[in-house]
């Protein structure tokens, strides 16, 4: 069984990873793919994670996202 993931992503930042992913020869379904295993391998994010730049700072900081306390809140939330 398969399961749809959703994400939203700023549209300039978008194209630029498109560009980057066609550069290599993988789509963004399959970037993804190959970073949800890589995470289950890793048991974390399979890079060194650092303080955020201060663009991903202001976009943080925009609140342009809907924060969820729980998981079961998040799923409620979707499926209404």
């Amino acid at each position: 069984m398969t399961s749809q993931v959703h994400f939203r992503m700023d549209s300039e930042d978008k194209a630029k990873f498109e560009v980057v992913l066609k550069n290599i020869g993988l789509t963004p379904g399959e970037a993804f793919r190959i970073f949800a295993k890589k995470s289950i391998e890793a048991g974390g994010i399979p890079f060194e994670v650092t303080e955020p730049a201060p663009e991903l700072q202001r976009s943080i900081k925009s609140r342009d996202y809907v924060d969820f306390d729980d998981p079961e809140a998040g799923l409620k939330w979707l499926n209404e």
